[in-house]
Formats: structure tokens, C-alpha cells, sequence
């Protein structure tokens, strides 16, 4: 039970931070893509499932408020959750530069999938626009992850749950 009600406390903080800071703190539209690196950390430090079910939620919720194409966002953050948590354990989640070059691999891969679903599904009013937020984000999340890794690593210490699950 405690397991779970951390992960809710998760599920909606990754909520709150995302699309208020999208809300109001971003520059000119331009904010960094939180539930991404979120979730990057999450699948590399308790693996595949935790990430993939928190992305596929993640991903509803921001579907279900946006006028986006419909489950685009649920499988790109799907995915990104299933890869990352495919890293745990195979590489060194301390080391800064192996953090950013996944999140900026992951940012690049998760515009890229939009881009190619909105490419296959968009008709009409489902056009995917180019525009420098797309340049500009992968940047931007590159260097907003090092901190997120940070802390999360202290809550993780904090909560003392460091523990591996099992994965099914």
C-alpha cells in the first residue's frame, strides 16, 4: 500500500510540475518535457514495468486535456518508459553524461514518433507543425535532467526505497 500511494503522489506531481510549468513558467512555449526525464529516471532506477504503466497514465492524462492526436502521447511515453527501464542496470544512471545523452536521445526519439504518427493518423486539423520548440526542447531537456536525476537519487534516499522490484 505504501508502494502505491507513492507512486500516486508520483503520478500526479508529474502532472502538476508538467503542465504548470508549461503553464507558467515556459518561455515563449519553450519548456522542458518533465514526464520524460521523470520517467527516463524511473524506468533506469526501478525498471521497465513501473515505467511503462506510469508512462501509458501519464501519457492518457495529457491525451485526455490536450487536442493532440488522440493516444499519441500514451504510446510515445509507453515506449520511452519500456526503453528506459530496458537500461536498468546496463548502464551507469550516476554518471551525467550517460543521463544526458539519454534524455536527449529519448527527447529527439519522442518528437520523431509524433511527428511519424501525426505523419500515418493526422488528417484535417491534426497537422504536425515544425517549429523551433521542436529544435530547441531536446536541448533544453538535457539540461533540466542532470538536476532531475539528482533529486530524484535524494528523495530515493530519503524514502529508502532503493530497493530493486522484481520485474514479471
Amino acid at each position: 500500500m505504501k508502494r502505491i500511494s507513492g507512486y500516486l503522489i508520483l503520478f500526479f506531481a508529474g502532472l502538476v510540475i508538467q503542465f504548470g510549468w508549461s503553464q507558467y513558467l515556459s518561455y515563449k512555449g519553450l519548456s522542458p518535457n518533465f514526464l520524460l526525464i521523470i520517467l527516463i529516471f524511473i524506468g533506469m532506477f526501478r525498471g521497465s514495468l513501473t515505467a511503462q504503466l506510469l508512462g501509458f497514465m501519464w501519457g492518457l492524462s495529457w491525451d485526455v486535456v490536450s487536442v493532440d492526436l488522440f493516444g499519441s502521447h500514451a504510446l510515445l511515453l509507453t515506449a520511452v518508459g519500456f526503453l528506459s527501464g530496458k537500461l536498468n542496470r546496463k548502464w551507469d544512471e550516476d554518471k551525467v553524461v550517460n543521463q544526458i545523452i539519454i534524455t536527449f536521445a529519448a527527447s529527439v526519439a519522442f518528437w520523431f514518433g509524433l511527428f511519424c504518427l501525426y505523419f500515418i493518423f493526422g488528417q484535417g486539423e491534426y497537422k504536425f507543425r515544425l517549429n523551433s520548440i521542436i529544435f530547441f526542447q531536446p536541448f533544453y531537456n538535457m539540461l533540466v535532467a542532470p538536476a532531475i536525476f539528482w533529486l530524484g537519487e535524494r528523495l530515493l534516499d530519503i524514502f529508502d526505497v532503493r530497493k530493486e522490484e522484481e520485474e514479471y
